[in-house]
């Protein structure tokens, strides 16, 4: 019996690149399914992968082998491991605090390895594609019921690398938050939860004034999309459990002309 595999990379569809860690997978562990999860990561946005593959994880199957890759320091100094989380899955990636935010919604990491015997990757291993030659092997050997010491030596759990998600600033009457991400409906995500909000002493406002350095806007604090009219702003709980800026049947990003790394404050 296979595990199944969870997918997500920043290497868009336009190219070959996912197709071929397919097949990868497949010449290896092909009864194993591929659940390809996202491939839209921004370009070398570690922290925004981490941060949907962390959202994703309590949906996804308790066996899963998540495979992930946004890797800017591919073929250099940085890492190539799996781990072993307490909740039983598996994860297969870049030492560069990619995983780190799921194998915390997962129970913490257990067991780290480095991924490094020669027979569980590819022959020959590129020094700008480890995702086709590395971690894709890596993580069908897994979907295998391959026993996690076979990819290589044990890694100091202490020693793996951690992305942290920027704090919000609280203070009475004010909230201040950075964009984490922006989806393809122009909706803004932000690093602050509706606990933010209310500690802010703005969880009760009915509307609330946006400022950012393109300037101002009023944006009602709202459930779903519909309670304001279409075009409008509004800030809701996502279905991550953080606050997003959104427009109803419109783009937020657009309409505010913000992007990820926006920065912005919430006042009375």
């Amino acid at each position: 019996m296979t595990r199944p595999i969870v997918f997500l990379t920043d290497y868009g569809l336009d190219d070959e690149f996912v197709g071929v860690c397919h097949g990868v997978i497949t010449r290896i562990a092909p009864d194993a399914r591929v659940i390809d999860l996202a491939h839209g990561i921004p370009p070398q946005d570690v922290l925004r992968g981490a941060l949907v593959l962390a959202a994703a994880a309590p949906y996804m199957p308790e066996d899963a082998v998540y495979l992930a890759v946004v890797d800017p320091g591919v073929g250099g100094a940085r890492g190539a491991v799996a781990v072993a989380t307490e909740a039983g899955a598996l994860l297969v990636g870049p030492d560069n605090g990619l995983l780190s935010l799921a194998w915390q919604e997962l129970g913490g990491p257990i067991k780290a390895v480095e991924i490094s015997a020669p027979d569980r990757m590819l022959e020959r291993v590129s020094a700008t594609f480890h995702g086709r030659d590395v971690f894709a092997p890596a993580a069908a050997h897994l979907a295998n019921v391959a026993d996690l010491n076979d990819l290589g030596p044990d890694v100091d759990l202490s020693s793996l690398q951690h992305v942290h998600v920027p704090a919000p600033g609280i203070a009475d009457g004010e909230l201040t938050a950075v964009v984490t991400g922006v989806d393809r409906f122009g909706n803004l995500e932000l690093n602050a939860r509706p606990d933010d909000l209310a500690e802010a002493a703005l969880g009760d406002a009915g509307s609330l004034t946006l400022r950012h350095a393109g300037g101002t806007a009023g944006i009602r604090v709202a459930r779903t999309f519909e309670d304001v009219p279409p075009g409008d702003p509004a800030l809701i709980e996502g279905s991550s459990g953080y606050l997003a800026v959104v427009v109803n049947m419109g783009s937020a990003a657009r309409r505010l002309g913000l992007s990820a790394g926006s920065d912005l404050a919430l006042t009375r």
